[in-house]
């Protein structure tokens, strides 16, 4: 798939992960970790980047979706470190969730097109793909980005909680007017 068939797949497989955190109160992990994913939806093709790695090679397994976790949880390890120990390993495991599901993503858009994936290389290099469309067909991109968009979209409306949406408009109105102090009421009229 090219990018626009990534960033739809991810929207519309982390739209499930978005709307249960929504429905909890939890509208700034959902929001932000979306936006993880979308950013590291294209981190497997980076090997096109470098002459000595061969596309849809070892970026394009699930080592690199655990390294790829690893990362993200290395990126954020100093930010947990004063953190107590149980939240700690939340936010280690939410970052390593986030890397690694945006690496697997893009592995099942990449099964798609007729040129398919190896997994699990090079302990088996066993090619596979589901030969849907190719990764070139405009139409199909564009097609799951819409259809990802869609999905995330469904999921912010009907996972909001009354919660979520004063607890957002609050948050926003104090980065506007930080000089005064916002209730509930004010937020209301």
């Amino acid at each position: 798939m090219f990018p626009p068939g990534h960033y739809g797949l991810a929207l519309a497989c982390y739209s499930v992960v978005g709307y249960a955190l929504l429905r909890r109160g939890y509208a700034r992990d959902a929001l932000s970790g979306g936006g993880i994913v979308l950013s590291y939806s294209l981190f497997p093709d980076l090997d096109g980047q470098f002459e000595l790695l061969v596309h849809r090679g070892v970026t394009h397994t699930v080592w690199f979706g655990v390294a790829v976790g690893v990362l993200c949880v290395l990126a954020v390890a100093s930010s947990l470190r004063t953190r107590p120990r149980r939240e700690a390993a939340r936010g280690a495991l939410w970052a390593f969730f986030l890397g690694s599901f945006a690496v697997a993503v893009h592995l099942v858009a990449d099964l798609l097109n007729p040129w398919g994936v190896m997994p699990v290389y090079p302990v088996s290099p066993a090619l596979y793909s589901l030969d849907i469309v190719r990764a070139t067909n405009d139409a199909a991109n564009y097609a799951m980005l819409a259809f990802g968009v869609g999905c995330a979209a469904t999921a912010w409306i009907a996972g909001r909680t009354p919660e979520t949406d004063s607890s957002l408009v609050r948050r926003l109105y104090r980065r506007i007017r930080p000089e005064e102090t916002v209730t509930d009421e004010r937020v209301g009229e």
